[in-house]
């Protein structure tokens, strides 16, 4: 089982528009970008997708069996590549957390999209794995995903500015292989809406996993990491980054 992001940036991406920062001029000499952060699940012939943030991402899956599209919210970050994916010929299965009113007319055009809305630690089996829907803090309601197979648990946490008392207590009772967390800001910032660096960092130590990593980085987060030489403990997963688990 392989887990590949194919964006691991904050709703900007990287190289932002117009923007001559080191961090973007850097991706750009090198031909490179980060999308917003998204992820999928590599099984033997097929693909569980995690949020879908750009219309690009429906070219990955192409002739491509996508088991199941999990999604955090419904911010266009995460969720507008539905725009593009709702006209596969094929059905596909998107499990959300509970929102009214969703994203542009998701709802109302639905096409091959089949939409099941979750409930806290609600569980959902496909094959050999196990994945439950943790509730985060964010401005919209927002999902993260536990994913459990027979011998990895991995823990997949945006947007968020906290983990609920309800979220950090259940996984407290898991032995974590991997967690990506929301870091999307440098420690000089902090919102009700997502973590920094610093305060994702100290959640990983609550959980005591045993590979952190930080997600959803910005521009100019990871400019003041460079130029200030901070030493983080946890590292920042960059552009098309794939993990064997």
């Amino acid at each position: 089982m392989k887990l590949k992001f194919i964006g691991s940036s904050d709703s900007a991406g990287i190289p932002v528009t117009n923007c001559s920062c080191a961090i973007c001029s850097e991706y750009r000499k090198e031909n490179r970008k980060n999308l917003s952060t998204c992820a999928y699940l590599e099984l033997d012939n097929s693909y569980i997708l995690f949020d879908a943030g750009d219309d690009s991402i429906s070219s990955f899956f192409d002739l491509k069996e996508l088991k199941a599209l999990f999604l955090t919210h419904f911010h266009a970050d995460h969720c507008m590549g539905l725009l593009r994916l709702r006209y596969s010929k094929t059905p596909i299965v998107c499990y959300h957390p509970s929102d009214k009113e969703g994203f542009s007319d998701l709802f109302k055009h639905k096409h091959s999209i089949e939409y099941k809305e979750l409930k806290a630690f609600e569980e959902k089996i496909l094959g050999n794995l196990t994945i439950t829907s943790l509730p985060l803090k964010h401005s919209k309601n927002c999902f993260g995903y536990l994913i459990e197979s027979s011998n990895k648990t991995v823990a997949y946490l945006t947007d968020c500015a906290a983990l609920p008392s309800s979220t950090l207590e259940f996984l407290k009772t898991k032995e974590i292989d991997y967690a990506f967390i929301d870091a999307c800001y440098d420690e000089t910032k902090s919102s009700g809406n997502h973590l920094n660096y610093l305060q994702a960092s100290a959640i990983l130590e609550q959980l005591e996993v045993k590979n952190g990593f930080l997600i959803h980085g910005g521009h100019e987060t990871l400019e003041y990491i460079k130029n200030s030489g901070v030493k983080l403990k946890y590292r920042y997963v960059v552009d098309n980054e794939e993990f064997n688990l």
